[in-house]
């Protein structure tokens, strides 16, 4: 019992961590998690921060080595030194300085994949960095589908200099980024590729069936499997 209230003690504290902020009018966004265990959060999070007056947000999702309870541990850990940089340095060097901190980490599993957002919510113009990461969507509203970003990158805490790509766009009214982890879309029986086209036409009939609750029809279409899932949803109204 004490250990189960340890745990439990740590999944609310990562879970306090990961609420994104408020957005300011005409933007709204939306997650949901759930660890391959079915606990609330594993080795999924999010940290975000409103900068510049409350016009620019950085955010970052982040997908620890390991799932479930295991997990747990090194999220806290790295959540936290994520929070300490994500409005201290600039938004070029946050996935670096976050490689640098995981490689200082005696853990073998101080590793770790990660996505970040700088949007402007003034003009809705978007860079995103990714270390790893699967690519983001990106929602036509014109079009009413899901595009696949390039951005994709390698791992951070495995060598002194990962690879971070880049990748930019500007969001009109009605358009929308999608992130999520790897857990979403791979599994033993099926490749990433092949998961991000399911995911593609997945998240399509989730989002025109109505904003509220789109993150949680799409985690809910996804087989419980090994990893530990999570989808962030950002759209401009």
């Amino acid at each position: 019992m004490e250990d189960a209230a340890a745990w439990a003690r740590l999944r609310e504290r990562l879970l306090a961590r990961g609420r994104m902020p408020a957005l300011p009018q005409g933007w709204r966004h939306q997650s949901a998690m759930l660890s391959a265990a079915g606990y609330a959060y594993g080795g999924d999070f999010i940290v975000g921060d409103l900068q510049e007056s409350g016009t620019r947000l950085r955010t970052v999702l982040v997908d620890v080595c390991g799932s479930g309870e295991t997990a747990v541990p090194a999220a806290l850990q790295f959540a936290g030194a994520l929070e300490s940089l994500i409005g201290a340095v600039p938004g070029a060097d946050l996935l670096r300085d976050a490689n640098a901190y995981l490689l200082r980490q005696p853990s073998e599993e101080a590793i770790a994949t990660a996505v970040q957002l700088d949007l402007d919510l003034a003009t809705g113009a978007y860079l995103i960095r990714s270390a790893g990461h699967p690519p983001a969507l990106v929602w036509s509203a014109a079009e009413r589908t899901w595009r696949v970003d390039n951005a994709r990158g390698t791992a951070l805490g495995v060598s002194e200099t990962p690879e971070v790509h880049e990748s930019s766009g500007l969001l009109g009214p009605g358009d929308a980024l999608m992130f999520y982890t790897d857990g979403v879309v791979e599994s033993r029986s099926v490749d990433i590729d092949a998961g991000i086209v399911w995911l593609q036409e997945t998240a399509r009939a989730a989002y025109l069936a109505g904003w509220e609750g789109t993150a949680r029809r799409i985690i809910d279409r996804v087989d419980r499997g090994d990893d530990d899932r999570a989808v962030l949803v950002l759209a401009r109204c």
